[in-house]
């Protein structure tokens, strides 16, 4: 039977079950390349008890199959208190009005103060109530960002209908300043991110918005045609994710519609920003579920304004290859083929492979290369949520990594090569924009299946190798500690201004070692509704030393260095970078 044949008759499969109304996405055709082999050294040990993080995620379902209990939570890594060390927060939900597990109280964020003494094993310390976080909202994801210049890392917090802004004292303690801010909790809010979009210096704010549901409006879908299931997003209409300027000191304008960012059809879950092209302008990306993506081109600044282009369809990176809008959720960029250009990875639904984008330095079209990387045909089965490149054993060549997990309990029912609960998947970077599945050599605990959401990267004990933290929907958090045994070295870079948008977020570092070159950048927000630890990692292989480092600060000067040895460097603009001993 041809592979047209099998697709019209499963076309006919799924006309016919849609009178029953399931709510199942159709099944993509296998990629024919096998998959690359490859042996491994990345390893991670799950420390998650002996590190003291004991969050457990509250979706609220109630048996109700009510939509936004199958999102959450996110989680961000960043050093709240300027000790050096990178902290955690987490981001939970909260129990439906009526629910009678709310008597007693509401779930809140959940606050872990990294303790880790240098040479010492992962430790942290519950202290939500210290800082300021016991806050209770229908949480989703988190943003990072300086948003008043201090010096210090602020926290805005999407929600369903809500949103908060939590600023930083200085010494991580934290206060609810969302009320004068000009931001506005209407909606869905999902993933967010900072950037300083117009030039002007002063962080901005994209908030994602998802689609236009609420209790009042929920629909009945079903599997079987017997039972309630949880809908897909096809069922309800999209929104647009909103813009807001920064205007200094904690406050925000909404400017969605003058930058041009309007886009009632969208159905945002993962939001990443990235100078796409090289010009100095921050561009957007945004993962839409089962409606196109966009690639929002920043082209000028109008009265302060600035004005965006989607150009997602002519750059060739709106739908997948096959021409359809994917389930896709969270987003990643990289430079995966250490020529300057940009990588960009979505993850996608269950029977929909990730999605693998390359564009050259000029960044005018991506290329979909999802099966001649090497992932397309492990990443089809699983229903993927948070991805993230990093360069997990220090090779030079970024490595990537995905969370997964299903949205329904009772999806194996009527799929059976589908489960709710999915190990993590983990690809390492051949060069040259090729990956290899090494999932199974990264250790037992890593290969324990999880309903994966969350997902962030970040040196959490200071050894210079990048850890992982996943969330989990309705479940308890992981912690990761990376104990691949290498002995190849990593510089890692802490860029800071004098000035305004002091986290130097968009900051673009290109890297030349051993022949190579890499080019990275500060970001303010990519992945799932989770934030990494914003240093900057460059692996050095074999390489001795990192030849030579350029930096274009977000003000657009630049700022060279030459022949850095392994270690952790602060750089503030217009110096050095200076040595760091932890």
């Amino acid at each position: 039977m041809t592979i047209r044949r099998s697709l019209f008759l499963l076309a006919l499969s799924l006309a016919a079950a849609a009178c029953k109304k399931p709510e199942m996405k159709p099944v993509s055709p296998t990629p024919a390349p096998e998959p690359t082999r490859a042996v491994s050294s990345i390893r991670f040990e799950d420390v998650t008890k002996a590190s003291g993080v004991a969050f457990t995620h509250v979706n609220g379902a109630a048996g109700k199959k009510w939509m936004p209990e199958t999102m959450g939570s996110g989680v961000a890594a960043f050093d709240a208190d300027g000790d050096g060390r990178i902290d955690l927060l987490f981001v939970n939900s909260r129990y439906w009005p009526g629910d009678p597990r709310g008597a007693s109280g509401h779930p809140t964020l959940a606050f872990y103060r990294n303790v880790t003494e240098p040479g010492g094993a992962i430790r942290f310390e519950d202290r939500t109530k210290e800082a300021g976080l016991a806050l209770s909202l229908f949480g989703m994801g988190v943003a990072v960002g300086d948003v008043n210049d201090d010096g210090a890392p602020d926290l805005v917090i999407t929600g369903l209908d809500d949103i908060r802004l939590l600023l930083n004292d200085g010494k991580g303690h934290f206060h609810d300043a969302t009320k004068g801010s000009g931001l506005a909790g209407a909606g869905w809010g999902t993933s967010a991110a900072f950037a300083d979009f117009d030039g002007d210096g002063v962080l901005d704010l994209i908030v994602g918005q998802y689609v236009n549901w609420s209790p009042g409006t929920d629909l009945y879908c079903t599997l079987d045609g017997k039972t309630k299931s949880y809908c897909t997003p096809e069922r309800y209409p999209g929104t647009s994710s909103r813009l807001y300027k920064g205007l200094g000191g904690g406050r925000f304008r909404e400017i969605t519609k003058e930058a041009g960012l309007t886009n009632p059809l969208g159905k945002a879950l993962g939001v990443a920003v990235r100078d796409v092209d090289g010009d100095g302008r921050m561009d957007l990306v945004i993962a839409n579920d089962t409606s196109p993506n966009n690639l929002y081109r920043n082209e000028k600044t109008v009265n302060g304004i600035p004005v965006f282009r989607d150009v997602a369809v002519e750059a060739g990176m709106a739908v997948g290859e096959d021409g359809r809008a994917r389930g896709a959720m969270g987003v990643a960029f990289g430079d995966t083929k250490n020529d300057g250009g940009t990588s960009l990875v979505i993850g996608n639904f269950s029977n929909e492979m990730w999605s693998v984008f390359n564009a050259g330095p000029k960044g005018d079209f991506f290329v979909d290369e999802s099966v001649q990387s090497g992932i397309g045909r492990t990443s089809l089965l699983p229903l993927t949520f948070g991805v993230a490149f990093a360069d997990f054993d220090l090779d030079g060549t970024l490595d990537l990594v995905g969370v997964n997990g299903h949205v329904e309990t009772s999806v194996q029912d009527v799929q059976p090569t589908v489960t709710y609960r999915q190990a993590p998947l983990l690809y390492r970077g051949l060069g040259a924009g090729k990956f290899a599945d090494v999932s199974s050599q990264a250790g037992a605990s890593f290969l324990v299946p999880i309903v994966g959401r969350g997902l962030v990267v970040a040196d959490l004990d200071g050894d210079g190798r990048p850890d992982l933290v996943m969330t989990e929907n309705g479940g308890p958090a992981h912690v990761f500690r990376n104990v691949t045994e290498t002995q190849a070295k990593a510089v890692r870079l802490v860029l800071a201004t004098n000035g305004k948008n002091r986290g130097a977020v968009g900051a673009r570092v290109t890297c030349t070692m051993g022949g190579r070159k890499r080019v990275d950048e500060v970001s303010g927000g990519d992945g799932y509704l989770s934030v990494n630890e914003r240093t900057v990692a460059i692996g050095l292989g074999a390489a001795p030393k990192l030849d030579a480092v350029d930096v274009r600060w977000p003000d657009g000067t630049a700022t060279s260095a030459k022949d850095l040895a392994p270690g952790l460097y602060r750089w503030v603009e217009g110096g050095a970078p200076a040595a760091v001993n932890r």
